[in-house]
């Protein structure tokens, strides 16, 4: 009965206040992780005569250290990185830690290890890495979302009416090798192994204008339909000619021919 009490005194700092103890890694027990909470405390098991390293997220940088008694514990830091050691006799305390982007508590003990680097049981810590499951997600959950808005912008909606009755005029080796428009923008497509050319409209005034466009593969979208388009690089040129141009085409207000789609996309993958 008596050797009971005492095991039980003896585990009750760890577990009376819940505290969240890093788990061992699958390769080495000493290498251990922990998901981050920051509504919890997690407990940091030291060893005299031994440094624990604790890894936050890449890209986050410790502002600053608070801990309750700092002669206990031999503190040093480098961007996401922390490093503790015990050297007092009593090493009980607590730690929290701010960086630039989250806080973080602790509670530190610390204890002499009767077998050297391989204790048991294994509490030894050489390295704590913290793991960040909401905020993978969430970057998981933005990914997915700004992928299936590309596939919805890229695709070719089959519903709106598309105009082929595109003809060619000039260079061989500018001409496209197809051309058509859904009345909103027009497409031009070349061979991979042709370059591609910039593409102007002609102004009432006999000017030319550089038409905006975008690349995607093998395909120049151009963002307005014409009755005419002139291609040009070097000393080539090439005409396209839109032989059903019809002057009331849709005006495209939301940069997009996808239906309840606006062409909004801010930042990339």
């Amino acid at each position: 009965m008596k050797r009971t009490i005492i095991i039980l005194l003896f585990l009750l700092p760890w577990t009376a206040n819940a505290l969240e103890i890093p788990a061992g890694g699958e390769f080495d027990q000493r290498i251990k992780f922990i998901a981050y909470n920051p509504a919890e405390v997690v407990g940091i098991m030291g060893h005299y005569g031994f440094s624990t390293h604790i890894e936050f997220a890449p890209g986050e940088k410790i502002v600053k250290i608070g801990i309750g008694d700092r002669k206990a514990w031999d503190i040093s830091e480098q961007n996401n990185h922390l490093f503790l050691k015990p050297i007092a006799k009593q090493p009980i305390t607590n730690m929290t830690v701010l960086t630039n982007y989250r806080v973080y508590n602790f509670e530190l003990n610390a204890h002499a290890s009767k077998r050297g680097a391989h204790p048991e049981p294994n509490d030894m810590c050489f390295q704590v890495k913290f793991e960040y499951p909401a905020s993978a997600a969430r970057a998981a959950e933005r990914v997915a979302e700004k992928e299936k808005l590309r596939d919805m912008l890229n695709q070719n909606d089959e519903s709106q009416p598309k105009n082929f009755n595109y003809w060619t005029k000039g260079s061989k080796t500018l001409s496209p090798n197809k051309a058509y428009d859904d009345k909103r923008f027009t497409y031009l497509t070349f061979a991979n192994n042709k370059e591609m050319p910039a593409i102007y409209i002609e102004n009432p005034d006999g000017t030319e204008s550089l038409v905006n466009s975008h690349v995607e593969g093998d395909v120049i979208i151009l963002h307005k339909v014409a009755e005419k388009f002139v291609l040009r690089k070097g000393l080539l040129v090439a005409c396209v000619y839109n032989r059903s141009y019809d002057e009331d085409g849709v005006t495209n207000e939301r940069g997009t021919t996808i239906p309840g789609v606006k062409r909004q996309i801010k930042g990339e993958i």
